[in-house]
């Protein structure tokens, strides 16, 4: 079936994107490349719509919708944050194979040595609505640094860090009522360049000891435990990524 069951028609660049794990934007560059044909005619209008008669290919390879599989994990330290890697077992290693098999891979990224919470999905289009910094959904990670963080600390981390040519601020910054006194902090940001929150406790002359993302828009984690999942639909996942919800 190429299409909606009911008869509805699909935006082709949607259709590959629910066939292949692409995000649209990627559909569209394979639709503009010409590497799509519709009943063997090369395909080049991204507005064209698709039935459930259409046989479509992509490189000469008939595709067809993939179930979605949408998990919330709360990543362990140690793990890197990627569908394979040479050296290291990555978050993939710890999931059951039918789920790994399935085709899901981290909707961003934490680094290594960081932990918490993390989506693996196969829906493209729903990585892309995450991680994208234009959808402006704020990760919130708690940060224990090797020294007491001063007031003044955390004034110079709301006025901006140099990312390369660019100033990169939090959108909060606040010490935590944790113990080690003073030594927590909870930072929020938007857009998650690489080990951005690392690069701006280093730039203050302090080490993160512990890096935990507790929050991805309104979806926060609580009693996962370290290593669990949990399958979720996307409908509800995406209304707790906007709406609030904890795991």
């Amino acid at each position: 079936m190429s299409a909606d069951p009911n008869g509805t028609p699909f935006r082709l660049n949607r259709f590959i994107a629910m066939c292949k794990a692409e995000s649209r934007r990627n559909a569209d560059s394979l639709i503009r490349s010409g590497r799509v044909e519709i009943n063997g005619s090369t395909v080049r209008d991204l507005s064209f719509r698709v039935v459930s008669e259409d046989i479509i290919r992509v490189d000469g390879v008939h595709i067809s919708p993939i179930k979605q599989v949408y998990l919330i994990m709360n990543k362990p330290k140690g793990l890197v944050c990627a569908v394979t890697d040479r050296f290291s077992r990555t978050v993939m290693d710890i999931l059951p194979r039918e789920i790994s098999e399935a085709g899901v891979f981290p909707a961003g990224r934490l680094d290594k040595e960081s932990e918490g919470l993390l989506v693996l999905t196969n829906d493209g289009e729903m990585a892309q609505r995450i991680t994208h910094p234009s959808n402006r959904i704020l990760k919130t990670y708690e940060v224990l640094s090797d020294r007491a963080v001063s007031r003044a600390d955390l004034e110079s981390l709301l006025q901006g860090t140099l990312f390369g040519p660019r100033i990169v601020r939090p959108s909060e910054a606040r010490i935590l009522s944790r113990d080690p006194a003073g030594r927590w902090l909870s930072i929020t940001i938007a857009e998650g360049l690489k080990r951005e929150v690392r690069l701006m406790a280093a730039s203050r002359g302090f080490n993160v000891l512990r890096l935990v993302r507790r929050k991805i828009g309104g979806l926060e984690l609580r009693d996962l435990p370290s290593g669990g999942f949990l399958l979720i639909e996307g409908d509800r996942l995406l209304a707790m990524i906007v709406d609030g919800g904890c795991v």
